[in-house]
């Protein structure tokens, strides 16, 4: 669940723009989300939770570029930590993508290993244990350095993700949404509907963008007409995450990693893995 009339809109607007250095260099054909472990957000609200980690743990692999070497980030921790930043904390009424953000950029999400998941939202003891200074302290280790406002046009959006960022979303959200064929041709929602967060870590060759979802159903793609559409309706929040101000390209499919003349590549051998 995303509370998106609860965005911090102010916040959003304040951030900048994508760096023109991301939209120059050479980007790879496509960006899978293979590695992605599907996850289940079950009966908790912390879509935005299990979002933001997966954002945060694609930060880590391109820092590493060691897909061994990414930790698994606690969800719940994401979650309330995000709550208690917009004022939600204490029960399951959803988080805000603007607080997301903030958390990430600011404090990071611990370990998973250190608070678990729960089958349901947590009692009070239980959320002071999760949200220890101890899991705070943990944190601090895996945080997002850049936050940019999201690029309308997909193209730009590809080129963000291929430089290895990633993209925290927040729309309203129908049952219709996402077809059987996993594949978002348009976007019309209701009136009345609630809205969820998803994040947004690749793209195809066809041009459609790559989403992961956190309801067990795994993968879905994004074509530019609908991602466009998504960009501009009113109550759409979306930020890009970084973790520097200059592009490093890295593809988590190992038969795609960058090698001379390899077509699914530019020119630029800047994309070779660090």
């Amino acid at each position: 669940m995303i509370h998106l009339e609860l965005e911090d809109r102010r916040y959003l607007s304040k951030l900048g723009a994508i760096p023109d250095v991301f939209m120059t260099w050479s980007r790879p054909a496509e960006v899978p989300v293979d590695w992605h472990k599907t996850e289940n957000q079950g009966q908790i609200g912390s879509c935005q939770g299990n979002g933001l980690t997966s954002i945060l743990e694609r930060l880590q692999f391109v820092a590493k570029g060691d897909k061994a070497s990414v930790v698994q980030l606690s969800r719940i921790f994401a979650y309330l930590a995000t709550q208690k930043i917009d004022g939600l904390l204490g029960r399951d009424a959803g988080s805000t993508i603007s607080g997301g953000i903030k958390l990430a950029t600011t404090v990071g999400v611990c370990p998973e290993s250190k608070t678990g998941y729960p089958l349901a939202y947590p009692h009070a003891q239980q959320v002071k244990a999760i949200l220890s200074q101890e899991n705070y302290t943990a944190a601090a280790e895996f945080k997002a350095t850049e936050a940019w406002q999201c690029p309308q046009d997909p193209d730009a959006a590809m080129t963000f993700i291929g430089g290895g960022g990633g993209i925290s979303i927040g729309i309203m959200y129908y049952s219709s949404l996402i077809p059987r064929d996993r594949v978002i041709r348009s976007f019309n929602p209701p009136s009345r509907t609630g809205g969820h967060a998803m994040a947004v870590l690749g793209y195809k060759r066809n041009g459609n963008l790559i989403g992961v979802n956190s309801h067990a159903d795994g993968k879905y793609e994004i074509t530019p007409e609908a991602w466009i559409a998504m960009m501009k309706h009113k109550w759409t929040a979306a930020v890009g995450l970084a973790g520097a101000k200059v592009p490093r390209q890295v593809v988590w499919a190992e038969e795609l990693q960058w090698i001379p003349d390899n077509p699914l590549f530019g020119d630029n051998p800047a994309g070779e893995l660090a």
